[in-house]
C-alpha cells in the first residue's frame, strides 16, 4: 500500500470511530457486566433482570438531552403477576435511597441500564427525585392482605394480623447477620478460622401484633410444614414469601402461610393416635368426617336446633386443621397422623401416602376395614375405598351413604371411616344417630374443609371434635 492509500484508508478508520462514537453516544453505554435487579413483594412472579431485553422489545425515550433504551415499568409489574392490583411501587437503589409512586399513572415510566447509574428509572410525568439510580429492587406493593398470600396470624378465637411481604417491605426490619458456617485450617502450627454471615430482613412476632416471648406457636408453611415452637425466633422477609428462623437450632421453616398463637390441644391429625389406640386395645372404631364442618359452622348449627343428636352425645373440642386446605390433604393427615409434608398429600391432585395410616395398621392388625365416601376418590390409602355416587339426584350423597353404612355394620368390621357431606342437616343428623346407636365401639366425629381456597382464618382453620361411647 503505498503512502497516499494509507493515509486515505487512516482517514476513512478515524472518520468512522468518530462518526460511532457520536453515533454511540445518542444511547446510553452499557457495559459487559450487569448487575441483577428483583422484582419483588406482593408478586407471584419474582424476576430477576440481568439483561434490558429480557422482558422483550426495548422503548427508545429521550431524557435530559440523552436517549435511552429502557422498558415500561408496567410491563415489569405485568411481568411479576401481582397477587392483588398494586397500589404502590417503591424503586430501591443500592445505597438504600429509594422512591415511591402511587401504582396509577405509570404510563410514561420506564426503567433503563447505563454504564454510568446502572438500573435507573426514568419517570417523565413524575419529580425528578423519583428517578433513582443503581437500583437493586422494585417492590411491588398490594392494597390488600389477601388471607392467601403473605402471613396471617390467630389465635383460637380471632386474627391478631394479616400482612404481605411487599408491605412489609415498608415497614423497619431489623438486618440480621445470619450464621451459615465457619471454616478452620492449620497453617505453620497455627489454626486459622473464618465465619460466614448473610444479611438477614428480619422482624419479631410482636412486631405484628403483642404477643409474648415465649409463647406457643403453631407454624404452618405453603408446603405442608406443620411445626410447634416457642415465640423467641425471627421471621425472615425473602422475596415475596416469609420464613421463620429458629437461632437456638440454627434451622429454618420456608415459606409460612399462617401462625396460631397459643394453638388449642387437639389437632385432626388426633384421629390416627386416638383410633390407634383403641384398635390395639381390641375396640371397634368408627370415624365420621363432614366436609365443611368448621368449628364455626358447628357451633352456629347447635344454636339452630340442627344437631340434637350431638348436642346430647358428646361436647366438641376445637381442633387445628393443616395447610394446606383441602379435603384430601386433610384426610391424609388424619389417617396418618402426620402433617402434609410428612404424608406427601400436599396439593389436591396428590393420592398416594408417604406414611402408613390406619388401613395399614388394620391390615398388621388384622381387623376388617372399610373408607366411604361421596366421589371423586381423594387417596389412595392401604385399603381401597369405596366411592359412593349420588343416586336420587337430589346433590348429596349422604342418604346412599347411610344406606350402605347399615349394609356393612353387620359384615362384622372393626374401622369404618365414612364421610357426609353435610351433617348440619336436619335428616343426616338423623342419619347419623341411627349408626351410632347401631355401632358397638368408639365413635369420633370430626371435618374438613368445604372447599379448597387457601384462606388461613379462624373460620377455616378449626373444626369439631367429639369421641362418644
Amino acid at each position: 500500500m503505498n503512502g497516499r492509500n494509507r493515509l486515505l484508508a487512516m482517514s476513512l478508520g478515524l472518520l468512522g470511530f468518530i462518526i460511532g462514537s457520536l453515533a454511540f453516544g445518542v444511547f446510553r453505554q452499557t457495559p459487559g457486566y450487569i448487575p441483577p435487579l428483583k422484582i419483588v413483594g406482593d408478586v407471584a412472579r419474582v424476576i430477576k433482570l440481568e439483561d434490558p431485553q429480557q422482558l422483550g422489545k426495548l422503548q427508545t425515550i429521550s431524557f435530559d438531552g440523552h436517549k435511552y433504551r429502557a422498558i415500561k415499568l408496567t410491563d415489569i409489574i405485568t411481568a411479576a403477576q401481582p397477587i392483588a392490583i398494586p397500589e404502590q411501587i417503591y424503586l430501591v437503589g443500592s445505597d438504600g435511597f429509594t422512591s415511591s409512586l402511587p401504582a396509577q399513572g405509570l404510563e410514561k415510566s420506564y426503567i433503563a441500564f447505563t454504564a454510568q447509574n446502572g438500573w435507573e428509572a426514568i419517570n417523565l410525568n413524575h419529580p425528578v427525585n423519583s428517578n433513582a439510580k443503581m437500583l437493586k429492587e422494585i417492590v411491588i406493593v398490594s392494597g390488600e392482605s389477601s388471607p392467601h398470600f403473605g402471613i396471617t396470624v390467630i389465635d383460637s378465637e380471632k386474627e391478631l394480623a394479616r400482612i404481605t411481604p411487599g408491605q412489609l417491605y415498608t415497614r423497619t426490619l431489623l438486618q440480621y447477620p445470619y450464621p451459615e458456617g465457619q471454616a478452620a485450617i492449620k497453617n505453620q502450627g497455627k489454626n486459622y478460622t473464618a465465619s460466614v454471615y448473610t444479611q438477614r430482613r428480619v422482624f419479631r412476632l410482636a412486631d405484628l401484633t403483642p404477643v409474648q416471648d415465649g409463647a406457643i406457636l403453631l407454624l404452618m408453611g405453603a408446603d405442608g410444614e406443620y411445626r410447634y415452637l416457642e415465640n423467641r425466633g425471627y421471621f425472615e422477609l425473602k422475596e415475596n414469601y416469609i420464613n421463620y428462623l429458629d437461632l437456638d437450632e440454627r434451622s429454618r421453616t420456608e415459606k409460612i402461610a399462617g401462625v396460631i398463637v397459643n394453638p388449642p390441644p387437639a389437632s385432626i391429625m388426633d384421629t390416627y393416635y386416638d383410633a390407634r389406640h383403641y384398635l390395639e386395645n381390641g375396640q371397634k372404631v368408627l370415624v365420621v368426617v363432614g366436609n365443611g364442618l368448621t368449628y364455626s359452622r358447628y357451633i352456629q348449627a347447635l344454636e339452630k336446633g340442627r344437631l340434637s343428636f350431638l348436642k346430647n352425645a358428646a361436647p366438641a373440642v376445637k381442633a387445628a386443621g393443616v395447610y394446606p386446605r383441602g379435603k384430601n390433604i386433610w384426610l391424609a393427615a388424619m389417617i396418618t397422623g402426620k402433617a402434609p409434608q410428612e404424608n406427601g398429600v400436599i396439593s389436591s391432585r396428590d393420592q398416594d401416602l408417604k406414611a402408613p395410616s390406619l388401613f395399614a395398621l388394620t391390615e398388621q392388625l388384622q381387623k376388617p376395614a372399610l373408607l366411604l365416601h361421596s366421589g371423586p376418590k381423594l387417596l389412595n390409602p392401604e385399603t381401597e375405598p369405596q366411592v359412593v355416587k349420588d343416586k336420587n339426584g337430589d346433590k348429596t350423597a349422604d342418604d346412599e351413604i347411610y344406606g350402605m353404612t347399615l349394609e356393612k355394620l353387620e359384615q362384622g368390621y372393626d374401622f369404618i371411616m365414612l364421610g357426609f357431606d353435610d351433617i348440619t342437616a336436619g335428616k343426616t343428623d338423623k342419619y347419623l344417630q341411627e349408626i351410632v346407636n347401631q355401632w358397638s365401639g368408639k365413635v369420633i366425629i370430626t371435618g374438613t374443609p368445604e372447599n379448597t381456597a387457601q384462606d388461613f382464618t379462624c373460620d377455616s382453620m378449626f373444626v369439631p371434635y367429639l369421641c362418644l361411647k
